[in-house]
């Protein structure tokens, strides 16, 4: 008799640990825990090893799902209350780290009526491993409240993504409908801050939620998946100008990405623009060794081009705007290419139906479906890529796309035939 899908799946799952849990002794690494000294980095640094733990998570999911069963999926089973209210009262501040702390005492220092809080805090504790209940009626810390006390930016995440995401997403159908509208000012987030102002304009007057954002958006970057180690290693970049090309980083904000090319790639000068409030104080973050080649200019994308570069670069930008913006923002850049010079994007490409893992695959929806909710933007497929060049200019030619090992964004180039 042939195994069943969820034998194999297990099978999986016990023949990928056991790789990962080999790996840990060998080196002398932490065991996964949700204790409060767990480890939350697991600091696997083999790629086979990290391609041992992505296996076992996928087959583990798909058995999940279908030990559960399909009326069950139809459930949803995630409520964003309990994050929200844990960083709204700043709890995590207010249990102790190596102790803990009562509910009814907890529940004064919050200033919340105890039983909402027990039952707050113990959704979390089984759906999110967020805090512990230590001994019954007390709360500790676990290694992921740990963090939220020691990392202000992972706070700052939990705060942007349940503090004011999932309002976007309450509201997106709403959007949807009123407005039939591809604008940024239409979306589900502005009608959740009640405003006809895009994201970004509401943050230049709304600076506390901006810099959460900025913080959200750093623990976010904050994985090996998305690495710039991995765009330089994707793109031969010694071939710009013949490794000493010009590259101009447009919305480049403080330049970081500048900095891992420059010390990648010793030839090439780049340029990164911006708005005046993104690069402020980028500068004097260079390291002193490149500093020489990277440049700060002030710069609206969707101005024309003012100078002339061997390629333009363009990181995560595109998937915040629809295609009618993305067409001006190419046309924009135009002038400043070169007969043979190149557009680079750093972008999410949505796959074909079943061409990846479930689990990647859920990453890039999951993605696609944030860009509607917060900018009435899309991640796009290879196929839209090439069709929204030609849309902006037919001079954009040779449109390819690829993923780098490892990455979960492709790189796609196009080609100005001048």
């Amino acid at each position: 008799m042939s195994s069943s899908r969820i034998t194999e799946l297990a099978t999986l799952v016990q023949a990928n640990t056991a790789k990962v849990d080999q790996y840990l002794q060998e080196n002398n690494l932490p065991f996964p825990s949700f204790d409060e000294q767990g480890p939350v980095d697991f600091k696997i640094e083999s790629d086979e090893i990290q391609n041992a733990r992505t296996v076992a998570m996928e087959a583990s999911l798909e058995l999940h799902d279908l030990l559960l069963g399909p009326s069950m999926c139809l459930r949803p089973v995630l409520n964003g209350t309990s994050l929200q209210t844990i960083y709204k009262y700043d709890i995590p501040a207010k249990v102790p780290l190596n102790g803990e702390i009562s509910f009814p005492e907890l529940a004064a220092k919050c200033e919340l009526y105890e039983p909402d809080l027990r039952r707050i805090l113990r959704f979390a504790m089984v759906y999110h491993r967020v805090f512990q209940e230590s001994n019954v009626g007390y709360v500790a810390h676990t290694a992921a409240s740990r963090r939220l006390v020691e990392d202000a930016n992972a706070m700052d995440a939990l705060g942007s993504q349940f503090d004011e995401a999932w309002q976007a997403f309450a509201h997106t159908v709403e959007a949807m409908d009123k407005f039939k509208s591809h604008d940024p000012t239409k979306t589900g987030w502005t009608v959740a801050q009640k405003t006809d102002q895009p994201m970004w304009a509401y943050y230049a007057s709304h600076p506390s939620m901006a810099k959460r954002f900025a913080g959200a958006m750093a623990t976010f970057a904050d994985g090996p998946s998305i690495s710039p180690s991995l765009l330089a290693k994707g793109y031969p970049w010694s071939s710009v100008g013949n490794g000493t090309g010009t590259i101009v980083d447009v919305g480049g904000s403080k330049g970081n990405i500048s900095v891992a090319l420059a010390q990648s790639v010793p030839g090439l000068r780049f340029i990164v623009q911006d708005l005046p409030g993104a690069m402020q104080g980028a500068e004097d973050t260079v390291p002193s060794e490149i500093a020489s080649r990277i440049e700060f200019m002030e710069h609206d994308f969707f101005k024309d081009q003012s100078i002339k570069a061997d390629a333009f670069l363009f990181r995560m930008i595109f998937h915040n705007w629809s295609d009618e913006y993305v067409i001006k923002i190419l046309k924009a850049t135009a002038p400043g290419l070169k007969p043979g010079g190149r557009i680079i994007v750093n972008d999410y490409l949505v796959p074909e139906p079943k061409t990846m893992s479930l689990m990647k695959e859920r990453t890039i929806r999951e993605m696609d479906m944030i860009m509607l909710s917060l900018f009435n933007s899309r991640d796009r497929e290879e196929k839209e890529w090439v069709t929204l060049f030609g849309q902006a200019d037919a001079r954009y030619t040779n449109v390819k796309a690829w993923v780098p090992v490892g990455s979960s964004l492709a790189i796609i180039e196009a080609t100005w035939s001048g």
